[in-house]
């Protein structure tokens, strides 16, 4: 709560930790409710930007370091034509797509038309999956956390890429 501390360079910060989500599945009575842990990442930056294009270099490096490779038309999109892709396992791609207002539990979180999908394609599975979000936070959301600064954040499930 250092509100006179000055941030011109912004702020990172990240986690990677267990959540706990409802799990269903795992129901062992009427009375006691499944649950399951999941290990996720999240990182936000906040500064005199928003800083969009930090955290969504971000998920690339995450992407690169799991060695998952980047999906053609994706490298393509992004105006990279010189992209060098690292060792990568065999099947295994991701894309973004546009977050659409209504299609997800986190379309709130994010400010409209400034948020994104990550979509993985593993071998175990063929399709394409949602594993994460990323994007700029929605005014509402800074105000209930008394964020003064606009801000971008990640959230990323891990355990879909090991």
């Amino acid at each position: 709560h250092n509100k006179s501390m000055s941030f011109t360079g912004g702020f990172k910060l990240f986690e990677i930790s267990d959540v706990v989500l409802p799990d269903k599945e795992h129901v062992v009575t009427e009375t006691v409710v499944g649950a399951k842990n999941a290990r996720r990442v999240c990182a936000t930056y906040a500064g005199p930007t928003s800083g969009f294009e930090i955290i969504h270099g971000l998920v690339d490096r995450i992407m690169t370091l799991c060695e998952v490779a980047p999906e053609e038309e994706y490298v393509s999109s992004s105006g990279n034509k010189t992209n060098k892709l690292v060792h990568c396992k065999e099947g295994w791609f991701y894309t973004i797509r546009e977050l659409k207002q209504g299609a997800s539990d986190y379309a709130g979180t994010y400010f409209p038309g400034r948020a994104a999908e990550i979509l993985l394609t593993s071998p175990n599975g063929g399709e394409r999956v949602v594993i994460g979000t990323f994007g700029i936070l929605h005014p509402e959301v800074l105000a209930n956390f008394d964020i003064n600064y606009p801000t971008s954040a990640v959230e990323l499930d891990l355990e879909a890429l090991l």
